[in-house]
């Protein structure tokens, strides 16, 4: 057994608990929805997903209170932050749940997000994959994935 395996292996046992589940699966999924319904752009398919399920009201609501404040947001907060948080979410909630086990699947579950994230934001510079690459975007799931599985893997 190599080194890696069993420092996995020596790690205390953590179970994917209610209190873990609220705080790092649900309130940034909150707070990354509610920036992308109360401040970017309508055509986005959260908006038709809150129509879909009647909430489309609350929305405009919230933008109604709240819509003021966008302009004076920075764009690394409305735009970088909601896909941090997504990329932070999921690597929390894989790190739990693949938390045991063998190593190879902890590795490759735990890193599925921030691959994704990445290689999705890397393949912009080609033209592989449509948007623009930013490098706050970058830094955004390199900080989000890291923070998050310190919480959920490693702690």
């Amino acid at each position: 057994m190599d080194a890696a395996q069993r420092w996995f292996d020596s790690r205390p046992s953590r179970s994917m608990n209610a209190g873990f589940i609220v705080v790092h699966c649900v309130i940034p999924l909150w707070i990354g929805g509610w920036i992308y319904l109360l401040w970017r752009s309508e055509s986005l398919l959260m908006f038709q997903w809150a129509e879909s399920i009647g909430l489309r009201w609350i929305v405009e609501m919230g933008r109604d209170w709240f819509g003021h404040i966008g302009p004076s947001l920075p764009d690394w907060f409305l735009f970088s932050v909601p896909d941090g948080a997504w990329v932070y979410v999921a690597t929390a909630f894989f790190g739990r749940l693949w938390r045991t086990g063998p190593l190879w699947s902890h590795v490759c579950w735990t890193g599925i997000a921030p691959a994704l994230a990445i290689g999705g934001e890397l393949g912009q510079i080609p033209g592989f994959i449509p948007g623009t690459f930013d490098w706050l975007d970058l830094v955004a799931y390199l900080l989000a994935a890291a923070t998050s599985y310190w919480f959920a893997a490693i702690r």
